[in-house]
């Protein structure tokens, strides 16, 4: 309901002789000041009241609680922002409240003006255009020489007029070719990965027109002090990896970018005692650099029920992440050692080493199967909240799910194998024994998970078989993974993550088979996913999940080689459209957050 609909027009004609209707705005230019100064502070980045984020041009054309937009171009009187600014400050919508400064009339009436006009900005259309019509002709035309050298370009998004460059870690074949065609796209990169440079790359005086990046990885390169001065002159960078280079105490102490951010020094020449100095010199700028891995995961064990503010990731190598199309994920990671990392590839919280299985609660606290234990840690803390341990009779816990009733599933191997749900103050309140056709205790079962019918999907490795049961402990339904269609037993095809799709189908990692299967109900191949489709990136596939988008994601637990995908995720057509690095995963189970910013639901059955 619009309750300024009627005086509206009488304001703007009022007006007019001092703003000329004919006059144009543009977001940037006119309309963003207006909007920092008096509305984000209660509809930004940390504070969204009614849902509505005013902080940028994507945010103004999406719905806040009340499914409408903010505005609706070409019709102000029609457009929840503008009835907000005009409403009286008595009222409880009135923007904004009563004890904040106010825009002036002439300000609301830009606002009015420029959403009439169609509420334009210049440079989000811009920044919507194809990357090969954003650079231009002969600027895409060094895209397409350097892509074909082995490069991955593409824009950061959809909306964003930067574009991300990853060189695949050509580094130490650039040639000056090569360099001059990243000088021309320059001032459009805003991530650049150039890992393992060397000779005069290394030097990196080409960087000199990068002067709107604000991600740099040069990981592993021969850089060395002498380039910290062209380092310095990209102002505007926010995240430098110097991992594995040469740089020393001489040079950190002459680096002076990032002003604010972020700076990986792991793994160089850099001495331990030079760093708390450097880092007090510039305390905006976090450098990350000690304790190494391994002491840093003896202190996360070691920390079973701290809840302290201390950080025990900072030597952690960042991972990679590469799409063709931009995908950007933030995801769990349970295995060799276990952590949360974000779209940027860093790890916000870092776990226990060896978890079998786990994922991220709806409010942010983590759900791991570690040490024989299901335990839930406090969200950015390692403190733990709730936990169950493995019956005495039993030698090994696998599965650990929180299940919307709020129980815990849970599925213990050895002598009894079984399946349990545990509601939060630890009692047993069901209990289903399970027919693994094995005395293997480590290979009885893998990633079990209640279905919505209130059924159980159970996969057992050694009998080739994914077995449905009921509370009751009966076998309902089997799906065979010895199909002869896929090798038979001789190609191992042990099942290992089973996932029930809403149409019915089940999604089934199959490891050391080296396939993901989608199988029909009646237990025949709707889909399959092997090594021949994708480049050998199969290596023991263990976790896995199915996205909303249909893609699948697969995680490739026995890749030691670290240059190697850890985890990838593939689409309908088998195209594989995102990948993982990090030398230090073992990918054993993966629960995917974001993609791009957006949460993704369901969290994954």
């Amino acid at each position: 309901m619009h309750r300024f609909t009627a005086f509206l027009p009488l304001l703007i004609f009022a007006s007019s002789l001092d703003l000329c209707a004919e006059e144009m705005y543009d977001y940037q230019a006119d309309i963003a000041p207006i909007l920092d100064k008096y509305c984000v502070q209660c509809h930004g980045p940390d504070k969204q009241k009614s849902g509505f984020r005013l902080d940028s041009y994507a945010a103004l054309m999406t719905p806040g609680d009340s499914d409408e937009t903010p505005i609706k171009p070409g019709y102000p009187t029609e457009s929840p922002l503008v009835e907000y600014l005009l409403l009286p400050k008595s009222d409880d919508y009135a923007m904004p409240p009563e004890d904040e400064a106010t825009p002036t009339g002439d300000e609301i009436l830009k606002i009015v003006h420029w959403i009439y006009e169609g509420a334009k900005s210049a440079s989000d259309i811009k920044a919507s255009l194809p990357i090969e019509t954003l650079l231009g002709e002969e600027i895409f035309s060094a895209v397409t020489r350097l892509r074909e050298a082995g490069a991955i370009i593409h824009k950061q998004g959809e909306n964003v007029a930067g574009i991300v460059v990853d060189l695949q870690h050509s580094g130490a074949s650039l040639s000056g070719s090569h360099l001059e065609d990243l000088k021309s796209i320059a001032t459009f990169v805003r991530e650049l990965r150039a890992t393992r440079l060397e000779g005069s790359a290394a030097k990196l005086d080409w960087l000199a027109g990068f002067d709107q990046l604000s991600h740099l990885d040069l990981r592993h390169g021969k850089i060395g002090d002498d380039s910290v001065a062209a380092l310095n002159r990209i102002e505007s960078i926010e995240h430098l990896n110097l991992f594995g280079t040469e740089l020393t105490d001489k040079g950190l102490n002459a680096l002076k970018v990032p002003h604010t951010g972020k700076l990986f020094i792991g793994q160089t020449r850099v001495r331990a005692r030079s760093i708390p100095g450097i880092q007090s010199a510039n305390p905006n700028r976090a450098i990350y650099g000690l304790p190494n891995l391994n002491a840093t995961l003896d202190i996360t064990e070691e920390a079973r029920s701290n809840s302290s503010g201390f950080n025990p990731i900072p030597d952690i190598e960042p991972g990679i992440q590469k799409s063709s199309t931009g995908i950007r994920h933030s995801f769990l990671v349970c295995g060799r050692f276990t952590a949360v990392f974000d779209e940027n590839s860093e790890v916000t919280w870092l776990g226990p080493r060896g978890a079998r299985d786990g994922m991220v609660l709806e409010n942010g606290n983590i759900l791991l199967s570690v040490k024989n234990e299901a335990r839930e840690y406090k969200k950015g803390t390692y403190e733990i909240v709730w936990s169950y341990a493995l019956d005495s009779r039993n030698k090994e816990l696998g599965t650990v799910f929180r299940l919307p009733t709020g129980n815990t599933l849970v599925v213990e191997r050895g002598v009894h194998p079984r399946l349990l749900e545990v509601d939060h103050q630890g009692a047993i309140v069901v209990e289903v024994p399970l027919l693994p056709e094995t005395d293997n205790n480590h290979m009885q079962t893998r990633m079990a998970r209640k279905l919505p019918n209130g059924n159980y999907l159970v996969p057992h490795l050694l009998a080739f078989k994914v077995k449905e049961y009921t509370p009751a402990g009966e076998v309902v339904n089997v799906i065979r993974t010895d199909l002869e269609s896929l090798g038979g037993r001789e190609a191992e095809n042990w099942p290992f993550t089973a996932i029930r799709l809403p149409n019915g189908n089940t999604v089934v990692n199959l490891t050391h088979g080296n396939k993901t299967v989608e199988f029909a109900p009646d237990g025949s191949i709707a889909w399959r996913c092997d090594n021949s489709d994708v480049n050998d990136r199969f290596q023991d596939p263990c976790g896995g999940q199915r996205l909303p988008s249909g893609n699948t994601v697969i995680g490739s637990y026995a890749q030691r080689d670290p240059e190697k995908t850890k985890i990838f995720e593939v689409d309908r057509n088998k195209n594989v459209v995102w990948e993982f690095f990090h030398p230090d995963v073992k990918a054993h189970q993966v629960h995917i957050l974001t993609t791009n910013g957006v949460p993704v639901y369901p969290i994954y059955r």
